[in-house]
């Protein structure tokens, strides 16, 4: 049985919509200075007559029965939001160098310095709800050890080794990547 899916929509795309979604009133009107709003909308309908669209891929992940199904969902998506954010550009250059490289010094860095605001954070929340320092300091540890910092995209998928979106679940997180292995050609095609 399959498990949910996503696909991967072109950043051109995406910005004309919200382009024209900011500035449809304008462009009607052909206001915006000397008609700048108007020749933007031109511009980018025009170049994405140029771009060459591929196919729709669909990457199906299964999830552990054992794990959250709101937190893998969540995780998924961030994956989706992510990849439809990079540039088709973007996603091979930062492949090959994860193929090159594998997890960079600096991905590392960016991982520690999350996984340390983050604690940080839970601390004060914590203290904010009326614990103890110690018990603040006690949840918070217990807490990050659940957690790992999260590229959207993973980094196996394209995603920046230095730009960290988040935490979430460790075992979630690490089932989607190892999962990465096994459908990262369906993307690299």
């Amino acid at each position: 049985m399959g498990g949910p899916a996503f696909s991967v929509e072109s950043k051109t795309l995406r910005e004309v919509r919200q382009f024209f979604s900011k500035h449809t009133d304008d462009v009607v009107r052909g206001v915006g200075g000397s008609g700048e709003v108007a020749n933007r909308g031109e511009d980018l309908l025009q170049s994405t007559k140029e771009i060459q669209r591929i196919e729709e891929i669909n990457v199906v992940f299964k999830r552990n029965p054992k794990h959250d199904e709101a937190e893998f969902i969540r995780q998924l998506k961030g994956q989706e939001e992510g990849l439809n954010k990079l540039t088709v550009k973007e996603y091979f250059e930062n492949r090959k160098e994860y193929i090159k490289n594998g997890r960079s010094s600096e991905a590392k860095a960016a991982q520690k310095a999350a996984r340390e605001n983050a604690l940080a954070d839970k601390y004060n929340e914590m203290l904010l709800q009326g614990n103890s320092r110690s018990e603040a300091k006690r949840i918070a540890e217990d807490w990050i050890k659940t957690q790992a910092a999260l590229h959207d995209p993973d980094m196996i998928a394209g995603g920046y080794a230095t730009k960290i979106t988040g935490m979430g679940d460790t075992r979630i997180n690490s089932s989607l990547g190892s999962q990465w292995r096994s459908r990262i050609s369906e993307m690299d095609q």
